[in-house]
């Protein structure tokens, strides 16, 4: 009896050391994403850092009343931080140039996702051409005196009801006309690209014994468990005996 005590003690010892070597990488990761998540928390944003725009009900505002959305800022571009509040940011959207010109506003802080980084292509710089037909002329009429092209530059949406407009600058004039239907801008990917680079490189496709490998939260908890549980097990099936009371040696 006492061989067979050692030999079940033996076996436990090595079914806990098991347990304890069998996904390492499993628990390391579980702490490496706590202490990721932490380390994402950053101070207040400065003036002259950046925001990217990844919703796509960010709007650029004229004064930090939710009333006065003027468009809606492209998705994935970014915005410059003037002076930042806890319920709307000051920013600045696009620059001074020949085609453009820059705008000074507001967004809604909990919609802005600040980056520590200064982007390299920070605002969409999209020009295209608007044409006019003078009265009843077919667009197939290609006559200059029947028909007017104008040239734009992109801002943003305004959607009122079920219409999408344009918010564009045409020469010196900022004003609202119909979004094109090929009016199809160039996300930038920056953001996402820098993202991806600092996740930890993972397979396209998960084999069977990758899959084996890969661990989730339940599955942590469970070994924990277990973990916990070998030990007192162990003690309870090792445990002598109790005698009865009346039980006397002869």
């Amino acid at each position: 009896m006492k061989n067979f005590k050692l030999t079940l003690f033996t076996f436990i010892q090595i079914l806990l050391l098991l347990l304890l070597c069998a996904r390492p990488t499993a628990l390391s990761n579980a702490f490496d994403v706590r202490f990721a998540l932490a380390d994402t928390v950053t101070a207040q944003p400065t003036a002259g850092s950046y925001a990217c725009i990844l919703s796509d009900t960010t709007y650029f505002y004229s004064a930090p009343d939710l009333r006065r959305g003027v468009f809606v800022l492209p998705k994935t571009y970014y915005v410059k931080l003037l002076s930042y509040d806890s319920d709307f940011c000051k920013i600045e959207y696009l620059y001074d140039d020949n085609d453009c010109r820059k705008l000074i506003g507001y967004a809604q802080t909990d919609k802005l996702t600040f980056v520590d980084y200064i982007p390299n292509r920070p605002y969409l710089y999209y020009l295209f051409d608007v044409q006019y037909y003078i009265d009843d002329t077919a667009p197939s009429d290609s006559s200059f005196l029947n028909q007017l092209t104008v040239t734009c530059v992109y801002y943003g949406d305004y959607k009122i009801g079920s219409e999408t407009y344009c918010y564009v600058l045409r020469g010196e004039s900022f004003g609202y006309i119909p979004k094109p239907s090929t009016l199809i801008y160039e996300e930038n990917t920056e953001y996402a690209d820098r993202f991806l680079s600092t996740l930890p490189d993972t397979p396209t496709q998960s084999t069977p014994l990758e899959e084996e490998k890969s661990s989730s939260p339940a599955q942590i908890a469970i070994l924990i468990t277990l973990c916990l549980l070998v030990p007192i097990l162990a003690a309870l099936i090792l445990k002598p005996p109790h005698r009865p009371p009346y039980e006397t040696n002869e």
